[in-house]
Protein backbone atom coordinates (compact mmCIF):
# COMPACT_ATOMS: atom_id res chain seq x y z
CA UNK A 1 0.00 0.00 0.00
CA UNK A 2 1.16 3.70 -1.00
CA UNK A 3 2.11 5.52 1.98
CA UNK A 4 -0.07 9.04 1.84
CA UNK A 5 1.87 12.03 0.76
CA UNK A 6 2.58 14.58 3.53
CA UNK A 7 0.49 17.18 1.00
CA UNK A 8 -2.24 15.14 0.97
CA UNK A 9 -2.63 14.14 4.87
CA UNK A 10 -2.01 18.36 5.69
CA UNK A 11 -4.93 19.36 3.53
CA UNK A 12 -7.05 16.76 5.50
CA UNK A 13 -6.16 17.67 8.47
CA UNK A 14 -6.86 20.66 7.75
CA UNK A 15 -10.62 19.64 6.73
CA UNK A 16 -10.82 17.42 10.16
CA UNK A 17 -10.00 19.87 12.80
CA UNK A 18 -12.04 22.94 11.25
CA UNK A 19 -15.12 24.31 13.47
CA UNK A 20 -17.26 23.10 10.84
CA UNK A 21 -16.61 19.15 12.00
CA UNK A 22 -16.30 20.04 15.28
CA UNK A 23 -20.02 20.89 15.44
CA UNK A 24 -20.54 18.01 13.14
CA UNK A 25 -19.29 15.68 15.87
CA UNK A 26 -21.97 17.11 18.45
CA UNK A 27 -24.71 16.54 15.58
CA UNK A 28 -23.81 13.17 14.51
CA UNK A 29 -23.79 12.33 18.98
CA UNK A 30 -27.27 13.82 19.09
CA UNK A 31 -28.07 11.55 16.45
CA UNK A 32 -27.29 8.70 18.35
CA UNK A 33 -28.96 9.34 20.81
CA UNK A 34 -26.05 10.61 23.38
CA UNK A 35 -27.49 13.14 26.05
CA UNK A 36 -26.88 17.08 25.75
CA UNK A 37 -25.37 16.34 29.77
CA UNK A 38 -22.52 13.95 28.11
CA UNK A 39 -22.02 15.55 25.00
CA UNK A 40 -18.78 17.07 25.93
CA UNK A 41 -17.27 14.29 27.09
CA UNK A 42 -18.03 11.70 24.32
CA UNK A 43 -16.63 14.56 22.16
CA UNK A 44 -13.75 14.72 23.65
CA UNK A 45 -13.54 11.20 23.86
CA UNK A 46 -13.95 11.44 19.83
CA UNK A 47 -10.99 13.99 19.31
CA UNK A 48 -8.82 11.71 22.02
CA UNK A 49 -9.45 8.84 19.33
CA UNK A 50 -9.15 10.98 16.39
CA UNK A 51 -5.59 12.26 17.41
CA UNK A 52 -3.93 8.70 18.31
CA UNK A 53 -5.32 7.35 15.01
CA UNK A 54 -4.29 9.57 12.90
CA UNK A 55 -0.87 8.48 12.22
CA UNK A 56 -2.78 5.52 10.63
CA UNK A 57 -5.35 8.03 8.72
CA UNK A 58 -5.14 7.40 4.93
CA UNK A 59 -6.57 10.30 2.63
CA UNK A 60 -6.80 7.89 -0.30
CA UNK A 61 -8.98 5.67 1.48
CA UNK A 62 -11.89 8.04 2.30
CA UNK A 63 -12.99 11.52 3.05
CA UNK A 64 -11.67 12.83 6.41
CA UNK A 65 -15.33 13.55 7.30
CA UNK A 66 -16.48 9.96 6.98
CA UNK A 67 -13.46 8.62 8.67
CA UNK A 68 -14.22 10.93 11.77
CA UNK A 69 -17.87 10.11 11.32
CA UNK A 70 -16.93 6.28 12.10
CA UNK A 71 -15.02 7.01 15.06
CA UNK A 72 -18.10 9.22 16.51
CA UNK A 73 -20.50 6.26 15.75
CA UNK A 74 -17.97 3.61 17.43
CA UNK A 75 -17.28 5.90 20.35
CA UNK A 76 -21.10 6.26 20.93
CA UNK A 77 -21.56 2.85 20.71
CA UNK A 78 -19.11 2.41 23.46
CA UNK A 79 -20.91 5.07 25.83
CA UNK A 80 -24.43 3.30 25.07
CA UNK A 81 -22.96 0.36 25.93
CA UNK A 82 -21.08 1.18 29.29
CA UNK A 83 -24.62 3.44 29.87
CA UNK A 84 -26.33 -0.18 30.73
CA UNK A 85 -24.29 -1.10 33.10
CA UNK A 86 -23.86 1.99 34.54
CA UNK A 87 -25.53 2.12 38.00
CA UNK A 88 -26.42 5.22 39.45
CA UNK A 89 -27.92 5.51 43.15
CA UNK A 90 -29.59 8.35 44.18
CA UNK A 91 -28.76 9.36 47.63
CA UNK A 92 -30.90 11.19 50.52
CA UNK A 93 -29.66 14.66 51.68
CA UNK A 94 -25.93 14.43 52.89
CA UNK A 95 -26.04 15.65 56.76
CA UNK A 96 -23.54 18.33 57.68
CA UNK A 97 -21.66 17.10 60.38
CA UNK A 98 -21.99 20.20 62.72
CA UNK A 99 -25.18 22.63 61.86
CA UNK A 100 -24.42 24.77 64.24
CA UNK A 101 -23.23 28.62 63.51
CA UNK A 102 -19.50 29.44 64.02
CA UNK A 103 -19.83 31.85 66.91
CA UNK A 104 -18.66 34.67 64.29
CA UNK A 105 -21.84 33.99 63.04
CA UNK A 106 -23.44 33.74 66.61
CA UNK A 107 -22.47 37.16 67.44
CA UNK A 108 -23.48 38.56 64.17
CA UNK A 109 -27.11 36.85 64.19
CA UNK A 110 -27.02 38.34 67.96
CA UNK A 111 -25.99 41.69 66.67
CA UNK A 112 -28.51 42.12 63.64
CA UNK A 113 -31.67 41.46 66.05
CA UNK A 114 -30.65 43.58 69.04
CA UNK A 115 -30.05 46.73 66.59
CA UNK A 116 -33.76 45.17 64.63
CA UNK A 117 -35.34 45.64 68.27
CA UNK A 118 -33.58 48.68 69.11
CA UNK A 119 -35.09 50.10 65.82
CA UNK A 120 -38.48 49.26 66.07
CA UNK A 121 -38.50 50.49 69.72
CA UNK A 122 -37.73 53.66 68.21
CA UNK A 123 -40.16 53.88 66.03
CA UNK A 124 -43.62 56.26 66.88
CA UNK A 125 -45.87 54.49 68.50
CA UNK A 126 -49.02 54.47 66.32
CA UNK A 127 -46.22 52.44 63.79
CA UNK A 128 -44.65 50.33 66.13
CA UNK A 129 -47.88 48.72 66.83
CA UNK A 130 -49.22 47.76 63.75
CA UNK A 131 -46.04 46.50 62.80
CA UNK A 132 -45.60 44.37 66.18
CA UNK A 133 -49.33 43.17 66.22
CA UNK A 134 -49.22 41.81 62.18
CA UNK A 135 -45.38 40.88 61.30
CA UNK A 136 -44.64 39.81 65.02
CA UNK A 137 -47.70 38.49 66.67
CA UNK A 138 -49.61 37.38 63.24
CA UNK A 139 -52.41 39.31 63.40
CA UNK A 140 -54.54 40.02 60.40
CA UNK A 141 -55.18 43.66 59.26
CA UNK A 142 -58.69 43.41 59.08
CA UNK A 143 -58.72 42.29 62.61
CA UNK A 144 -56.23 44.69 63.98
CA UNK A 145 -58.60 47.34 61.80
CA UNK A 146 -61.85 46.13 63.68
CA UNK A 147 -60.27 46.13 67.33
CA UNK A 148 -58.62 49.88 66.64
CA UNK A 149 -61.52 51.17 64.99
CA UNK A 150 -59.28 52.24 62.27
CA UNK A 151 -59.99 52.12 58.24
CA UNK A 152 -57.77 49.09 57.35
CA UNK A 153 -56.25 51.86 54.44
CA UNK A 154 -54.87 53.95 57.52
CA UNK A 155 -53.43 50.75 59.12
CA UNK A 156 -51.74 49.57 55.52
CA UNK A 157 -50.19 53.57 55.23
CA UNK A 158 -48.38 52.67 58.82
CA UNK A 159 -47.47 49.81 58.02
CA UNK A 160 -45.53 50.64 54.95
CA UNK A 161 -44.49 53.85 56.56
CA UNK A 162 -43.15 51.54 59.65
CA UNK A 163 -41.33 49.37 57.18
CA UNK A 164 -40.06 52.51 55.55
CA UNK A 165 -38.38 54.60 58.21
CA UNK A 166 -37.19 50.82 60.14
CA UNK A 167 -35.04 50.24 56.91
CA UNK A 168 -33.61 53.94 56.70
CA UNK A 169 -32.70 54.01 60.33
CA UNK A 170 -30.72 50.16 59.88
CA UNK A 171 -29.42 51.65 56.97
CA UNK A 172 -28.30 55.12 58.89
CA UNK A 173 -26.98 52.62 61.75
CA UNK A 174 -25.10 50.19 59.34
CA UNK A 175 -23.47 53.29 57.72
CA UNK A 176 -22.40 54.75 61.38
CA UNK A 177 -24.43 57.95 61.13
CA UNK A 178 -26.57 56.84 64.36
CA UNK A 179 -25.72 55.05 67.31
CA UNK A 180 -27.68 51.93 68.76
CA UNK A 181 -29.17 51.79 71.31
CA UNK A 182 -32.44 53.74 72.84
CA UNK A 183 -31.79 57.79 72.28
Amino acid sequence: MDRPNEGERAAAYAILFCPMLIRAVWGWLERLGVPRCHRDDVAGQVWLNACESWPRFDPKLGRPARWLNAITVHVASHYHERARHRREELVDVIDVLDPAPDAAAVMESDHVRISTRDAVNELDPELRFVLVVHDLDGASMTQIAQEAGLPLSTLYKRRAMAIGELRNMIMLREAGEISIGPR
